[in-house]
C-alpha cells in the first residue's frame, strides 16, 4: 500500500497541498494516482467514485483516509485546495464546473469537454474564479518528446512537424463512436495528437485542410482523420489519426534548421544533425527526467511529469502550459478539422 506521505518528490520551500480525487477508474489507478502519491508535498485527503468498492480499493492501495460516493459531500467535508477529476468526458462538465465555482484548482484528463462551447464555459469559469487548471495532454510531457523538441529548437523554431496516432479497430461490425456514440474519436482520443501538433508548431492556427472518412464500420461517425495545418509561426503540421491500422502507435517527427528528431515513446527516439549519424535511445531511458523514479510507464510516458507540473504550478501560483484556456484552442482546432473534413466530398 502506498502512502501520500511516503513520496520523495517535492520542491524546496513547498507546502502541503490538500487534494481530493474524483474517479477510481483504470487510467487513474494505473498512471495518475501512482504519480501523485509519490509527491511529498501532496496530501491525498479523500477519493470519490459512484462505485464504492472501487473507491475503497483505490483508497486502500494509496493510503487515502476518506471514501465518498458523492463528490459534493466530499468537497464540503474535506475542503480540498485542488481536485483531480478523472472520468469519461460525457460526465465531466457538472463536477468540473462545480469545483470551479467553489474556487478550487482542478486537473482533468483529456478532452476538456464534449463540445467547444462547454470547453469555453469551463475556461471562463476558471478565469472568473482565479482557478489554476490543467488538462492532461501528457504527450507534451513525455521526457523524450520534451527533450528532443528543446534540442531541435536550439537551432531555431520548428518549421515542420508530423504527429501520428494510430490504432486498430477491435470490432469492424460496430460504429466508431466512443462511449456508445457520446463523442467522436478525434474529439475524445485523437485530441492528444491534435494538441501535440499545436504544442510542437506553436503560434495560432492559420489554415486547415482535412480529409475525414468513415471506412469499413457502420454508423455515421468517422474513424480516419488526416489534416494539414499551417500556423502563425510559419510551421506546417501534418496530423494522422486512425482506428484502422495494424497496431497502436504514437509518434512525432520534428524538423528544424538541418535537424530532425523522431519520437516514439513506447520504443525508440532519436535525433540527427547536418546529415550525420542518428542518435538513437530507448525512449524509456528519459523517464528519470525532472526527478521521476523512471521505473514505470507513468514516468517515461509523461504522466508523472504532467502531474508534477500541475502541483508545481499550484505551488508557484501560475497556470500550467495546458490550462483550460489553452486547451480551448486545441478543441477549436479539432472542430476546424472536423468542419474542413465535412466540406470534402
Amino acid at each position: 500500500m502506498a502512502s501520500a506521505s511516503s513520496g520523495t518528490s517535492a520542491r524546496p520551500g513547498s507546502r502541503t497541498i490538500r487534494v481530493g480525487l474524483v474517479g477510481a477508474g483504470a487510467m487513474a489507478n494505473r498512471y495518475h494516482y501512482p504519480s501523485i502519491s509519490s509527491f511529498a508535498d501532496v496530501e491525498l485527503a479523500a477519493i470519490c467514485d459512484l462505485i464504492e468498492p472501487k473507491a475503497r480499493q483505490t483508497a486502500e492501495r494509496f493510503g487515502i483516509p476518506r471514501v465518498y460516493t458523492d463528490y459534493r459531500r466530499m468537497l464540503d467535508e474535506v475542503d480540498p485546495e485542488a481536485v483531480w477529476v478523472l472520468m469519461p468526458p460525457q460526465h465531466l462538465y457538472e463536477p468540473v464546473s462545480t469545483v470551479l465555482h467553489q474556487g478550487r484548482h482542478v486537473f482533468i484528463e483529456k478532452p476538456l469537454a464534449l463540445t467547444t462551447t462547454q470547453a469555453r464555459m469551463l475556461a471562463y469559469f476558471a478565469e472568473e474564479k482565479g482557478c489554476i487548471t490543467m488538462v492532461g495532454f501528457q504527450r507534451r510531457f513525455i521526457p523524450a518528446m520534451a527533450d528532443l523538441r528543446a534540442r531541435v529548437e536550439e537551432r531555431g523554431p520548428i518549421h515542420h512537424a508530423s504527429v501520428s496516432f494510430l490504432k486498430a479497430t477491435p470490432r469492424l461490425d460496430q460504429h466508431a463512436g466512443l462511449y456508445d456514440g457520446a463523442i467522436d474519436p478525434l474529439t475524445s482520443d485523437g485530441v492528444h495528437a491534435v494538441d501535440n501538433l499545436r504544442w510542437l508548431c506553436g503560434g495560432e492556427v492559420v489554415d486547415v485542410y482535412a480529409t475525414v472518412r468513415q471506412r469499413y464500420v457502420p454508423g455515421p461517425i468517422a474513424n480516419e482523420y488526416l489534416a494539414l495545418v499551417t500556423f502563425s509561426t510559419g510551421a506546417v503540421g501534418v496530423l494522422q489519426f486512425s482506428y484502422l491500422t495494424g497496431r497502436r502507435i504514437f509518434r512525432a517527427e520534428l524538423h528544424g534548421r538541418n535537424v530532425t528528431a523522431y519520437v516514439d515513446a513506447d520504443r525508440e527516439s532519436g535525433i540527427v544533425f547536418d546529415n550525420g549519424e542518428m542518435e538513437w535511445r530507448d525512449s524509456r531511458t528519459w523517464g528519470t527526467a525532472g526527478g521521476a523514479a523512471g521505473t514505470s510507464p507513468e514516468h517515461w510516458l509523461g504522466f508523472w511529469h504532467e502531474n508534477r507540473h500541475f502541483v508545481d504550478c499550484i505551488q508557484q501560483g501560475r497556470q500550467p502550459s495546458s490550462c483550460f484556456a489553452d486547451a480551448v484552442k486545441t478543441m477549436e482546432l479539432v472542430e476546424r478539422i472536423l468542419q474542413a473534413g465535412a466540406q470534402r466530398p
